[in-house]
């Protein structure tokens, strides 16, 4: 008797997320509208995801997207494009959604099914924290030779800011100290940031005081601080990447 060939989890993977999107997000639209709830009759679908919570889903003439596709020939500028006039579809995403919006997109190409997804949100918010992280860090490598204190000061408010960023990516806020560092202790604990972070925010947090009011002696040598100069922008260049919003060259 032969063997059952073992499932393949990538695959079992992708049915399931696609299953997850019919119920959750396309079949109810279906129903909204009264329409049968028919699977086959749905070639293109945007679900936008509301930073602040709901969703709003449109399908097939719809939806609204903006795909990067490799042409089976050559193409005039604004001719459709269509499936027989594509060869491969590389990239897509929705055109029109909040700029603070998560998303998915599903379409079918070639008779295949396809998702895309974004599930960060607050994207203009985020890019402008990160944008002042960047700030503090440049002064305190600007400042740290000759101030150190404030140096350290403006790397702790760096180091924050990137955590900030994170949270509100994932629709979290807060104004406390104390749950930005939990937050991303946790984040360390499951790996989902470099445990290095956690340890650089801590250190700040421990010498704030210090820094900021001149409230006992700094533990911190300029050579120390140097090192965590590197540190922090680490934390910056990570939190962009993990949020996608990255710097903006002018």
């Amino acid at each position: 008797m032969a063997e059952q060939d073992a499932p393949d989890p990538e695959q079992e993977f992708g049915v399931n997320v696609l299953e997850n999107v019919f119920v959750t997000w396309i079949e109810p639209e279906l129903a909204r509208r009264g329409l049968a709830p028919d699977r086959s009759s749905v070639w293109a679908g945007v679900v936008e995801l509301f930073p602040g919570g709901g969703f709003k889903t449109t399908l097939n003439d719809e939806a609204k997207i903006a795909a990067r596709a490799t042409p089976s020939a050559g193409i005039a500028p604004g001719t459709p494009l269509t499936e027989e006039n594509i060869e491969s579809l590389e990239t897509f995403q929705p055109a029109g959604v909040g700029a603070d919006s998560g998303w998915i997109v599903y379409v079918v190409f070639a008779g295949a099914p396809y998702l895309a997804f974004d599930f960060r949100y607050n994207k203009s918010r985020v890019g402008e924290l990160l944008d002042l992280a960047d700030d503090y860090l440049a002064t305190a490598r600007a400042s740290y030779v000759g101030a150190l204190r404030p140096a350290v000061d403006n790397l702790y408010s760096a180091a924050e800011l990137t955590v900030q960023a994170q949270m509100l990516g994932e629709s979290q806020t807060t104004t406390f100290h104390r749950v930005r560092a939990k937050w991303l202790k946790n984040a360390a604990d499951m790996a989902n940031v470099p445990a290095m972070h956690n340890y650089i925010l801590q250190e700040l947090h421990g010498q704030r005081a210090a820094a900021r009011y001149a409230d006992g002696p700094l533990n911190m040598t300029a050579t120390e601080v140097a090192e965590v100069l590197d540190a922090v922008t680490q934390m910056i260049d990570f939190a962009r990447q993990r949020t996608g919003v990255p710097r903006q060259d002018f």
